[in-house]
């Protein structure tokens, strides 16, 4: 049985989330319940060309550390347990997407970046519990789409026409899985 989700123009709260520049972006919602690998691996794929870069806010769990070390993955360490992950390869993708669900099943957010000239020490979140996440050091002109994976899904920021619409968005999610149009933007 297919699982269900659903695609919609985000909402002002998803937006304010973020301190995001000003009419660049258009923000897509994409809800599903128990986000599974298959999923987002299919849907970066499907959307986005490598490099794509992956910030772990929190590395909470040992096992995510040991995979990205014993696979000699390249990352950049931030803070104490924090990575950003340079992925070039359909390989590591799925390996990444693999620690990105169990992150975001656990409660945490991943956020994912696409674009040229980006760079890891660029891509370090700043959060403060009264202040929308910042992305203090970076050029939002070199980003081209920007994801926030959560716990029910993700949002979607992006310039590119491509997927700009509910609707657009749809074409690059795996058929294995069933769009709710009762609540969906289409």
């Amino acid at each position: 049985m297919k699982k269900d989700y659903f695609v919609q123009s985000s909402h002002d709260s998803i937006i304010n989330d973020f301190a995001l520049p000003d009419d660049i972006f258009k923000s897509i919602d994409v809800g599903i319940r128990d986000i599974e690998t298959d999923f987002l691996f299919t849907l970066i794929q499907n959307m986005l060309s490598f490099p794509v870069f992956f910030v772990l806010e929190s590395v909470i769990f040992e096992h995510i550390e040991r995979i990205i070390l014993e696979k000699r993955i390249p990352s950049y360490k931030f803070a104490s347990d924090g990575f950003i992950i340079k992925v070039d390869s359909v390989d590591t993708l799925e390996v990444i997407c693999d620690c990105t669900v169990d992150l975001v099943l656990n409660g945490l957010s991943v956020f994912i970046f696409s674009g040229q000239g980006l760079s890891e020490g660029n891509l370090v979140p700043t959060r403060s519990w009264d202040k929308p996440i910042e992305f203090k050091n970076l050029d939002f002109e070199k980003v081209d789409t920007f994801i926030n994976v959560h716990e029910v899904g993700l949002a979607i920021f992006s310039k590119n026409d491509k997927y700009n619409s509910p609707r657009k968005v749809t074409h690059y999610i795996s058929e294995a899985y069933s769009l709710d149009l009762e609540n969906s933007d289409i």
